[in-house]
């Protein structure tokens, strides 16, 4: 007979798992399944071919979140079919300075109006997959479905207007285009290119080019021709140019030496000038001593002379008064020379009294 299975041994083996699981959830999932994600959504025009669920969303390059779902909707009524891309960003990405927003619609709102779109760009070339690319277009306008939007979609669902792509902007043009038109565009394009094939002036054209190439190919004949004798001219040329070299070489290598001799008897002459030139110059440091002691004597002395000489001085006045009994002394000798040369026998009789003097 088996033995039973515990039944308490069981119920706590699964309790252990699950917990087990959470907590792997918790750790390996960084807690993401506990975070909530803001909602979006957004109605691309034409085919999003290349866009899968997981594809990245990016804002100038740094990624916020990522695609979660892409749906068809079609109203048969109307034969109008619509493209809802459902996108989920992290809050987390975002670093935002300032008060917390209140209300997430408003705020949204206010972003529209500064330009915030949404566009398809390409992922990579190679595998040809899109990602959703949210910036900043303020000189687009916003396209925003609201109530017309056919997706069934709760009321925390926001809507981001989206932009198309440049290919989707040729297509509508090429599509716009009448293809009448273009025919005909075409066909004259191509009777033009064919007149221009079956012309005298694409033949002319054609001959003169012949006949250029010829006079080319001739020419170039012509220049080979002359080109060995110049190239055979300057190979001798180098070679004389390298005899005259070995011959320049041969005749450096005395004067050299000679230079190497002249340097050595130059620096043995410096080396006997500057024996000598430091006597002399020891000797004119004492005689410069000796020449500013005499200049600051005479400096002194002139200074003496400037206070003697000065017109407040005592000598100078004892000059001046000289000065004036010499010129006094001077006017009574002229006037007994004068008086002597009227009477050059005063010295010997005397002075003549006049008659009526005593």
């Amino acid at each position: 007979m088996s033995k039973q299975a515990n039944k308490t041994a069981i119920g706590a083996f699964v309790v252990v798992a699950l917990a087990l699981g959470v907590a792997a959830i918790v750790v390996f999932g960084s807690g993401k399944f506990f975070v909530k994600k803001d909602v979006y959504v957004a109605y691309f025009r034409g085919s999003v071919k290349g866009l899968r669920v997981g594809a990245p969303v990016v804002f100038r390059g740094v990624k916020i979140g990522e695609v979660t779902k892409i749906s068809l909707y079609s109203d048969r009524r109307d034969m109008i079919v619509q493209i809802p891309v459902i996108l989920e960003v992290d809050p987390r990405n975002f670093k935002n300075i300032g008060p917390p927003v209140a209300n997430r619609r408003e705020f949204l709102q206010k972003v529209i109006k500064s330009g915030l779109r949404a566009q398809l760009q390409m992922q990579s070339l190679v595998t040809g997959q899109l990602m959703i690319n949210v910036d900043f277009y303020p000189d687009k306008p916003a396209r925003l479905l609201g109530d017309k939007g056919l997706a069934d979609l709760s009321k925390d669902v926001l809507e981001i207007p989206t932009l198309s792509t440049s290919m989707q902007k040729i297509e509508k043009t090429l599509e716009e285009y009448p293809l009448e038109d273009l025919a005909k565009n075409v066909s004259k394009s191509l009777s033009g290119i064919e007149r221009f094939v079956n012309s005298e002036e694409l033949a002319k054209s054609l001959h003169y080019l012949k006949q250029t190439l010829k006079d080319a190919r001739n020419l170039m004949r012509h220049v080979d021709q002359k080109i060995d004798p110049l190239f055979a001219e300057v190979d001798q040329t180098l070679k004389e140019a390298q005899t005259l070299i070995k011959n320049v070489d041969q005749q450096v290598d005395p004067l050299t030496t000679s230079l190497t001799r002249t340097s050595d008897d130059a620096r043995k002459l410096v080396n006997n000038v500057n024996q000598r030139v430091e006597p002399i110059q020891s000797d004119l440091k004492k005689t410069t001593k000796s020449l500013r002691n005499a200049l600051e004597a005479a400096e002194e002395a002139i200074t003496s002379i400037d206070g003697v000489v000065s017109e407040n001085s005592e000598f100078r006045y004892q000059i001046d008064q000289f000065l004036r009994e010499l010129t006094l002394a001077a006017r009574s000798l002229r006037a007994f020379a004068d008086y002597l040369e009227r009477n050059p026998d005063a010295l010997l009789r005397g002075k003549q009294r006049r008659e009526g003097q005593r």
